[in-house]
């Protein structure tokens, strides 16, 4: 038997073999980790684009079904005395006779991402303002001149230098508040607005004696028992470019007129729209078409498209590169024809980003009202 006390070490070969099977073991461990590792990126990186596309979808989806409320009226009955004359007159954003409450455009790149589309909502949200009848005038009519007496206000309901709305249900004026007075809960209309820096807001509301409608006394109707004052609003929503990173973007119309742009949803990089439309007075729609540069005109005249519904698909980035293990292709928009195959990929060959559509439809629910005898 061979004496065991005189084994000195291994040998090369031996010590050859050991080192290939730790390799072997170190690379499997190494190649486990790095598999378990993109599994997670991917993982995180599809939740983070889930989460992205249901809260574009979530803001879009409440915009658009509250959108085009008038109160106990419908657009056509409203009237205003925002000054049409004026210089910095914008109909977009000032024009709410018979305003239309939901518009579109296509991106050039100015505002929008180019071929994007851009959505233009407009209307009012009440505030539970009732007029006070008991402080004077005749029938409600504002008390003097053109302050507004109200039962209530607090701070923060009515913005100086915003949109309002007085109606009573059988007329109703919208118009620019001048000026609030929290004490004697009263609002101001005034045709020159200052903001608290001295500032003038522009445009004002039409002087008094000089109303575009002279059926109007003081720019104002004769008669508001029981009226009520709203708050009104222009929002925007659309994609907006910052040297290569899009986001889904909010700009809403404040007090002063300055559009106040925020980023709301990033790693959205494009938007498109189809409407639903048909006649007024019922629930049905009979016709859908995509918004393009071709067909703005028509979809954004409501006495020739009056749109009840939108449909909106979005693009949606993951905010990671190289989480896919090859370049990515969808089919954009959801409406697309895409039986042979999808019909987008991204510019960049070397794209590793991952991309999922999300595509919802979205009812205006104050166009949907059957007002069928």
């Amino acid at each position: 038997m061979k004496d065991l006390g005189k084994q000195a070490g291994l040998t090369l070969v031996e010590l050859l073999i050991a080192s290939v099977l730790g390799l072997l073991l170190t690379l499997g461990v190494a190649q486990l980790f790095v598999s378990g590792s993109d599994t997670f990126r991917l993982a995180e990186s599809i939740g983070r684009m889930q989460e992205s596309g249901r809260l574009a979808q979530d803001i879009l989806g409440r915009s658009v079904r509250s959108t085009d409320y008038w109160g106990c009226l419908s657009a056509d009955r409203i009237r205003s005395v925002v000054d049409e004359n004026h210089g910095s007159y914008d109909p977009d954003l000032h024009n709410f006779v018979d305003p239309q409450g939901i518009q579109f455009d296509i991106g050039d790149g100015t505002t929008a991402a180019t071929g994007t589309v851009l959505i233009q909502l407009k209307g009012m949200r009440s505030v539970a303002l009732p007029v006070d009848t008991s402080a004077g005038g005749t029938n409600g009519a504002p008390i003097s001149g053109r302050t507004i007496p109200l039962q209530s206000l607090s701070a923060g309901q009515v913005n100086k230098g915003g949109f309002a709305m007085l109606s009573d249900c059988d007329d109703a004026i919208v118009f620019r508040v001048s000026d609030i007075d929290l004490a004697n809960n009263t609002v101001d209309l005034a045709a020159t607005i200052t903001d608290s820096g001295g500032n003038a807001v522009v445009p004002g509301n039409e002087a008094a004696g000089s109303c575009s409608d002279s059926s109007l006394p003081n720019c104002f109707p004769a008669t508001l028992a029981g009226g009520e004052l709203f708050t009104g609003y222009v929002e925007r929503y659309y994609i907006r470019d910052d040297n290569g990173r899009r986001s889904l973007v909010f700009d809403g119309f404040g007090p002063t007129g300055v559009i106040n742009r925020q980023e709301i949803v990033s790693d959205v990089i494009d938007m498109q729209v189809q409407v639903g439309s048909g006649p007024r007075g019922d629930n049905v729609i009979n016709n859908w078409q995509t918004v393009n540069a071709g067909n703005l005109t028509t979809v954004n005249e409501k006495s020739v498209t009056y749109v009840k519904a939108a449909r909106i698909s979005l693009l949606v980035r993951s905010q990671e590169d190289g989480v896919a293990g090859s370049l990515q292709d969808v089919c954009y928009p959801a409406w697309s024809n895409c039986t042979a195959g999808n019909n987008w990929t991204p510019a960049n060959t070397a794209d590793r980003h991952y991309y999922r559509v999300y595509t919802s439809t979205y009812s205006i629910r104050n166009r949907l009202l059957d007002t069928s005898p």
